[in-house]
């Protein structure tokens, strides 16, 4: 018995009876004395056919998909290098030796470019055909486990994608999107979410109560050739949600839309959402969508409307820097006078409370910035702004609303007067180490044993002087800077949330809206 035969349950186990083997050769004599050492040695290989010209060779590979090809150069018709260069697109993993009394180097060169697994001259040495053998079909053994291994983790990632998009789509249904499961969504996604939309698609006079998995599948087919697309049929609805992806957005999402629900050339009616830059956000897609479709008995696409650009009307925008200058001037009083005849303004114009509030907030914030340029003090430089500046954002009329402002307003100016003393010194050195830490998970203790002092002492002390917990005031310079970076389009929730601390994207919508009462898309459409 050869050496070789030895340890054939481990070789057949890592390739497998479905390795397949085709010898090439004009040479009949030479086609035996390899199918013998290949019978006689590897008993688990299918050995094909042999064929003699390149031209068979050729019709064998396309037709019977060998794993490993014996083939010789010099062969009638076409040569066996010629042969292979014809292959290589078709059957890429093939392994390749070649088996010619030619050794020139132009030969082996070619052969390597061709990815031959070995180049042998005639006539064949057994012992290192039959090395060469083993070391082959241990390659495709451990290739055939990573593939098989590949396509399992590929198959369990798309039954958990499925459960987690279903589940996302039942709780846009429920109106509460579960946290854990929209991460889980984002993560899979294999890029950066930039927003997406919500489509209840619906029978024209609600012709039909429920929704044929036929119907539903071909809608479903189309719309995720062109994007990513969810969807969960809910009595006489379909539910989609849309993510296009780069290149579309807020600005152009209803023209491109339009053009794709159009392309289905289906007698639906399609009510269409407003664009929602946060997955937390769907539920309120889910009424937006379905609202515009009461009453409507034809078919087509509607959509959604906000408030008129006309309403987004910053009050503040033409007075900023005046009121800046009143302020540092220390005529506080004359500055709250202007801002009361501005929100009177603005109530005449019927500018929405929402709006109002939002410019408010970025006023304050505008007016914080100017006196950090103009006066040294840590609590400017660092992002802070102090008092009611929260309570902006819950304000139900326009009277409340410029109460608050007008009493930040004044705490700003307050600022400009504080005495320093060995508390206030405390505090502002702990401002300054949290403007420069606040993107990092930093707590108390680190800003504390920075300070100089302790944990105890430091909370004590920001109360004292400013009645807020650490929490609330790191909290705050984040979200503040996470207004900043609203403005800017370009910039993902998700890199924003990432910039200003929060790594967790539905942790920092979470907080976002418990601070300003908005989420972060309707924020960033009055910008």
């Amino acid at each position: 018995m050869s050496d070789y035969n030895v340890g054939k349950k481990s070789e057949k186990g890592a390739g497998g009876a479905s390795c397949r083997i085709l010898i090439a050769d004009d040479e009949p004599i030479e086609c035996i004395a390899l199918e013998l050492l290949l019978r006689n040695n590897f008993p688990e290989l299918l050995v094909l056919p042999s064929v003699s010209n390149g031209i068979d060779f050729v019709a064998s590979v396309r037709a019977n998909h060998p794993d490993i090809v014996i083939v010789d150069i010099n062969m009638p018709g076409i040569n066996g290098l010629d042969a292979l260069d014809m292959l290589k697109d078709r059957r890429p993993g093939m392994k390749i030796i070649i088996h010619s009394a030619y050794s020139e180097f132009e030969y082996a060169k070619r052969a390597v470019s061709l990815n031959a697994f070995d180049y042998m001259v005639k006539p064949v040495q057994k012992p290192v055909f039959l090395e060469t053998m083993k070391k082959i079909i241990e390659a495709l053994g451990q290739e055939k486990q990573k593939q098989s291994s590949e396509e399992t983790i590929h198959r369990l990632t798309g039954e958990v994608n499925r459960l987690v998009e279903s589940d996302i789509m039942s709780s846009v249904i429920l109106g509460v999107i579960d946290g854990k499961t929209s991460e889980l969504f984002l993560n899979s996604l294999g890029q950066e979410y930039q927003g997406g939309f919500l489509v209840t698609a619906r029978h024209p006079g609600n012709a039909a109560p429920g929704w044929e998995p036929k119907l539903k599948e071909k809608i479903l087919t189309a719309l995720n050739q062109v994007c990513l697309c969810l969807g969960k049929s809910y009595y006489q609805d379909l539910l989609l949600y849309l993510i296009p992806g780069q290149g579309v957005g807020e600005s152009n999402y209803r023209q491109w839309s339009r053009h794709l629900l159009e392309s289905l050339n289906l007698p639906l009616l399609f009510g269409v959402s407003a664009w929602k830059f946060a997955i937390d956000e769907l539920p309120d897609a889910r009424k937006e969508s379905s609202s515009v479709l009461l009453g409507r008995q034809e078919p087509g696409i509607c959509f959604f409307e906000y408030a008129s650009s006309g309403h987004k009307i910053n009050i503040f925008q033409e007075k900023k820097e005046y009121l800046a200058g009143l302020l540092a001037s220390g005529k506080t009083r004359e500055c709250c006078d202007c801002i009361e005849r501005l929100y009177e303004e603005a109530a005449s114009r019927n500018v929405p409370l929402e709006a109002a509030q939002i410019y408010s907030a970025y006023f304050l914030m505008f007016l914080h910035n100017e006196l950090a340029g103009r006066f040294s003090s840590p609590l400017y430089e660092s992002g802070y702004i102090p008092g009611a500046w929260k309570e902006l954002w819950n304000c139900t009329a326009y009277g409340e609303l410029k109460e608050k402002l007008c009493l930040a307003v004044g705490q700003l100016g307050s600022l400009l007067l504080r005495p320093m003393n060995k508390s206030w010194e405390y505090v502002a050195k702990a401002f300054l180490y949290i403007k420069k830490l606040y993107r990092q998970d930093v707590s108390l203790e680190d800003i504390a044993g920075l300070v100089g002092i302790s944990p105890f002492y430091l909370s004590r002390l920001l109360k004292q002087e400013l009645n807020e917990t650490f929490v609330e005031i790191l909290t705050k310079v984040r979200i503040t800077r996470a207004l900043v970076l609203l403005s800017d389009s370009r910039k993902t929730i998700r890199e924003i949330g990432e910039e200003v601390g929060y790594g967790n994207t539905t942790y920092f919508y979470k907080v976002f809206k418990k601070q300003t009462g908005m989420t972060v898309g309707e924020v960033r459409r009055y910008l």
